[in-house]
């Protein structure tokens, strides 16, 4: 049986049988791969501990005559360990369930692999959750190629003055104040600002920013909008997170 040696995020796990899981992992170098580990939900078992959903992972793989590879060797790599806390938890849930939706199995995308590690890592050593799980999603859209337009109204085509716009899923960007319609989400200068340092991928200069509660909200909406309107069904983690901001 053929083996590889590969680093991974563990994106998701499923118990199977008795005492085996299915893990899908995302990989460096091959992509998304589903891999089952045997007998790792037994007491004795030596891959248990590293193999915690949302680690980074050293692993080995044996090639299995199915879907499914085999889980073999894994080591837990050096990095920050995400705090078990339910609002962390919830937003490592929307980076990994994203970034699953993103990929396909053995169809490793350029790029996704170190997105999804930054992310988690930033969300790990970051206050404020929400700052890397906004940061993924915009870089997602970028991967699907469901960016919005963020430059001109995408009715008059017009760049956008500097002041406040309006935000449309279905008309694919912004809109200008003399083009928006009701029911469209406003967005506010600074806001898309920040929205356009997400989208370019200025990893340094986001973290520079600071970025308040009510600004965070605003990001947010537009990229969530964005995110649902173009995937053929919602995110679960991302309704979990609706109902945990929603008052009780």
């Amino acid at each position: 049986m053929t083996t590889y040696r590969e680093r991974a995020v563990i994106l998701r796990k499923l118990d199977y049988g008795e005492a085996d899981r299915i893990y899908t992992l995302l990989t460096a170098e091959h992509g998304k791969v589903p891999a089952i580990a045997k007998g790792v939900r037994r007491s004795a078992s030596r891959l248990a501990a590293a193999l915690e959903l949302f680690a980074h992972v050293d692993v080995q793989l044996a090639r299995g005559r199915g879907q499914l590879d085999v889980l073999t060797q894994a080591v837990r790599l050096p990095g920050a360990r995400l705090a078990a806390d339910p609002d962390r938890t919830a937003h490592a849930s929307l980076i990994a369930e994203l970034a699953d939706r993103v990929s396909e199995d053995r169809h490793p995308i350029d790029g996704l692999y170190e997105l999804t590690m930054l992310a988690l890592n930033d969300l790990a050593r970051d206050e404020d959750p929400r700052r890397a799980s906004a940061y993924f999603l915009a870089q997602a859209l970028e991967f699907l190629g469901y960016a919005p337009n963020l430059a001109t109204c995408v009715v008059c085509e017009r760049p956008l003055p500097p002041e406040a716009a309006f935000f449309s899923p279905p008309a694919g960007g912004l809109v200008c104040a003399a083009d928006q319609v009701s029911g469209m989400l406003s967005v506010s200068v600074a806001a898309l600002k920040v929205l356009r340092v997400a989208a370019a991928g200025d990893i340094g200069l986001y973290r520079r920013l600071k970025l308040a509660a009510a600004l965070l909200d605003e990001v947010e909406a537009v990229l969530e909008a964005q995110v649902e309107h173009h995937l053929d069904r919602r995110l679960k983690s991302l309704a979990f997170l609706r109902r945990m901001r929603s008052p009780v």
